[in-house]
């Protein structure tokens, strides 16, 4: 009899504060933030940020982990997949294909929105301002964008952490199982080998040029999306998983070691944001934005788990739990709805900041509400049914 998934409360409002800090991330990158630019002890946060991608991989690492827990598990891959396939990558294609759409009409040139006759027109004048619109169009459908960034335009940037969180979810059963299977020293060896493909990978940035890439922006893309490097920080949630449950951080459940270790670990997630120098060799400032921060991403988690310390008490409040187990869909769908808000209003303002994050967490948050309530009217139909019988 399997055992029952284990469940942390807390880990719901950090994936809230993550999903949050990459939305400003894409308003300020915007223009939509212009007004907090006087706030030089804030912007920051947003700007690096804080809580970058990384943590969903570490984060969905540590989780999958913990639900498949029993080494005598077997966990098929195909359903598995299907399953995560399933909830994600219908939104992504319907948010790749509204931002397509919202793409042409907005490089056609038309300030208004075209009648019935004017499509044709508007179609082919944006589609001529596109660079290579319907390769990229497909790139972006297929998850292959991410791989060759600079073969087409970005549609729906964020999508791009599909292509390795699906590669991820692909190894979650067979490596589950492996890692049961190794003692507490190989554990602590995987604790720190998981960051040397980063390290790695920060070092040829920094040592090379510009590559086959147009520029560096181009190059800075590519290899801050490279998939296989992302599937080490998905191992890395998942071996201190693996570690927690043998009992090598119980010391955080005593009472105050939590909320100081919590204290400890923001503050030095926000003092590596300003170890970010342009006069350093970019390599570094590839480290310092990527395992660095991975690294303190998984030692709050284990800080979060006792649900002790006063950032685990805020994230446990079901408002904020609420809203957080539906961050990643704000992930997904913030950027086609922040470019058309941009053509309905003036987001350089609080108060239209204020109205679009809380139009895009309560759609998600109302969506994952009403997928539960679904999901448990065709369980109690199902039981209904067996019952009858």
């Amino acid at each position: 009899m399997p055992k029952p998934a284990n469940y942390f409360p807390a880990i719901d409002g950090l994936r809230l504060l993550a999903s949050l800090n990459i939305v400003m991330l894409h308003l300020g990158s915007s223009n939509a933030l212009a007004y907090m630019a006087d706030c030089t002890w804030l912007m920051p946060i947003f700007n690096a940020p804080a809580f970058a991608a990384g943590i969903f991989y570490v984060l969905a690492g540590f989780l999958f982990a913990s639900k498949f827990s029993d080494p005598e598990r077997r966990i098929p891959v195909i359903p598995f997949m299907f399953s995560r396939i399933a909830k994600l990558y219908r939104l992504h294609f319907f948010m790749t294909l509204l931002m397509f759409v919202v793409l042409v009409f907005k490089l056609s040139g038309y300030t208004h929105l075209p009648s019935f006759g004017e499509l044709g027109d508007c179609a082919s004048k944006g589609l001529a301002a596109m660079t290579h619109p319907w390769r990229s169009l497909l790139m972006h459908i297929s998850l292959t964008w991410s791989i060759v960034p600079d073969l087409g335009m970005k549609l729906n940037e964020p999508s791009w952490s599909l292509t390795s969180f699906f590669v991820c979810y692909a190894i979650t059963p067979w490596f589950s199982r492996w890692l049961f299977r190794q003692n507490n020293r190989t554990l602590w060896v995987l604790f720190g080998a998981v960051f040397i493909p980063g390290i790695v990978w920060a070092v040829v940035f920094g040592l090379t040029d510009n590559l086959w890439f147009d520029g560096y922006a181009a190059k800075y893309r590519f290899f801050h999306m490279f998939a296989p490097v992302r599937i080490f920080e998905y191992l890395f949630g998942m071996v201190i998983y693996r570690l927690y449950n043998e009992g090598f951080f119980d010391f955080l459940k005593r009472d105050y070691v939590s909320g100081v270790a919590q204290v400890l670990l923001l503050a030095a997630l926000y003092g590596s944001l300003f170890l970010l120098n342009p006069n350093l060799n970019a390599g570094f400032n590839y480290a310092f934005h990527h395992s660095l921060p991975v690294f303190i991403y998984g030692l709050l988690v284990l800080s979060l788990l006792s649900g002790k310390g006063f950032l685990a008490l805020f994230f446990c409040i079901p408002l904020v739990r609420k809203i957080g187990r539906a961050s990643f869909y704000p992930y997904l769908i913030h950027l086609p709805i922040i470019t058309i808000a941009w053509g309905i209003c003036n987001l350089n303002r609080p108060k239209n900041t204020l109205l679009l994050l809380l139009f895009i967490y309560t759609v998600s948050t109302l969506y994952m509400e009403f997928k539960v309530w679904r999901r448990k009217k065709a369980k109690a139909s199902k039981s209904a049914s067996g019952t009858a019988r």
